[in-house]
């Protein structure tokens, strides 16, 4: 009666240590492996959903392309890549042919890497009953320039206009007609398609009576790759 109760433990026994084992060395790495593999599908499934609002939004984007592209176009203008020379010349030609007056000389310089302007400087404000210390007599001021911004006006910057993307080109343009046709050309070239920052205007009596030559200086300005920015050339 003993032994057979012992048989009957020791097979009890053994049958749960069976099952443990089994558990252990079949079930367990199964479940765990299931439970990466969810793991794995919720992480993938929520990647596919990210890259499909992207495609979402880069559809609804591409949609509006053309508008994008007439915004683009006066602006491509303005402010062409490449310092487009040729175009600016007939431009110029157009402009003076509508103003009634003669092209006589442009001069284009080198294009030159755009430089921050500075904001101007802030005199001190003295309060109460201190008494300022003496100051020495300020130099003469000079004129204000194309890039110096006129005192107690700060100057409008972006951070995205750089030295590597930016570049200006000093601009002499000559002009012979009346005094209010050359004004005419003026306004025409402050306005027109390719922008133009006036920093000068000289005019001269002719040896007509009525006519004038008018000299005009300023500066285009044109976006470079980053890489050429300082060593821009003309195209």
């Amino acid at each position: 009666m003993n032994k057979n109760r012992l048989w009957v433990i020791a097979s009890v026994l053994v049958m749960v240590l069976v099952l443990v084992l089994g558990v252990v060395v079949g079930i367990q790495p199964q479940l765990a492996a299931t439970a990466a593999a969810n793991e794995q599908r919720a992480s993938v499934e929520a990647s596919n959903a990210g890259q499909a609002a992207v495609l979402a939004q880069l559809k609804k984007d591409y949609a509006g392309i053309d508008k994008l592209k007439e915004e683009l176009a006066p602006l491509s203008d303005s402010v062409p890549q490449g310092t487009e020379m040729p175009a600016f010349v007939n431009q110029l030609d157009a402009l003076a042919g509508a103003s009634q007056v003669t092209l006589t000389g442009i001069t284009v310089a080198d294009a030159v890497p755009y430089a921050p302007v500075a904001a101007p400087a802030v005199a001190p404000v003295v309060t109460g009953g201190a008494t300022p210390a003496p100051t020495p007599t300020p130099a003469p001021t000079p004129a204000p320039s194309a890039t110096a911004p006129a005192a107690g006006v700060p100057p409008v910057t972006n951070p995205q206009i750089t030295a590597e993307n930016f570049a200006s080109l000093a601009v002499s343009i000559s002009v012979s007609g009346s005094y209010g046709n050359a004004l005419n050309f003026v306004n025409g070239l402050q306005t027109g398609k390719r922008l133009f920052l006036v920093s000068g205007l000289r005019t001269t009596p002719g040896d007509t009576p009525g006519i004038v030559t008018a000299t005009i200086t300023g500066l285009v300005y044109v976006l470079v790759p980053p890489a050429t920015a300082s060593t821009t050339a003309a195209k």
